[in-house]
């Protein structure tokens, strides 16, 4: 079924129907208010719930408007720093009279990103980072690949694919199908957080909905999920570049 965007005075909210029983209220880190309701219930019902939670919303969005006001604008320089599996590597910057493209490689705690001479300005930044996002991108398939070996193991369960894209409002999706979509900022937490993810995806399989079997089932092969995911509320919106 299509979304629906409703306005409620200056309050901009999508309403998302799904199979479920109750009315949930999101924040996204963006910003955007998502309503997720049952396919059943009313837009009036909704109006009504949104409005209850209306001062619990504007609260948030106040801190997504801090977060942003905040948030590190990073200017890939030489010496400049790469969030990286819950830690950061040193940003090495090298220029070179005629490379073939630019290249990366990593040293122990630095990416070392070799580009052109005459590059200067935006277009230097813009190529570096775009080099920069090429490799973790790769660490991003090459990581996600060996933590869903390793789930699939604890779980008995595995995806039959598992794609690295850029999600906004999820971490990860998988289901019956067994198709499974994760987000590549994964590669910017923990390894422990991965696993959470993965455990937590594989899951899906056999419960395709967060009930108590579900996470009992999450309990069983994660034993710390509960504190991973806090963390992920918490912290997740740090998880960019």
């Amino acid at each position: 079924m299509p979304e629906l965007r409703l306005t409620q005075e200056t309050l901009t909210y999508t309403i998302d129907r799904r199979r479920r029983r109750t009315v949930g209220v999101v924040v996204r880190r963006d910003g955007r208010v998502e309503v997720h309701a049952p396919l059943s219930t009313p837009d009036r019902e909704v109006r009504r719930i949104v409005d209850e939670f209306r001062p619990w919303v504007e609260r948030k969005r106040e801190e997504v408007k801090e977060r942003l006001r905040k948030k590190r604008i990073r200017s890939f320089e030489d010496g400049d720093d790469v969030p990286f599996l819950g830690g950061t590597l040193r940003l090495s910057v090298i220029e070179m009279e005629r490379p073939a493209m630019e290249s990366v490689t990593r040293e122990d705690d630095t990416l070392v990103v070799r580009v052109q001479t005459e590059l200067s300005g935006a277009s230097r930044t813009a190529v570096v980072r775009y080099a920069v996002v090429r490799w973790l991108l790769d660490e991003a398939r090459e990581t996600f690949h060996r933590h869903h070996v390793a789930a699939a193991k604890r779980v008995g369960a595995s995806a039959k694919r598992v794609v690295v894209k850029d999600m906004a409002s999820r971490w990860g999706s998988c289901g019956p199908d067994r198709k499974m979509s994760l987000n590549w900022r994964l590669i910017f937490a923990p390894s422990e957080i991965i696993d959470y993810v993965l455990v937590h995806e594989l899951c899906h399989i056999e419960h395709p909905n967060h009930s108590r079997a579900f996470w009992n089932k999450v309990g069983k092969h994660c034993a710390g999920y509960r504190d991973h995911r806090k963390w992920l509320r918490s912290a997740g919106d740090e998880l960019d570049l």
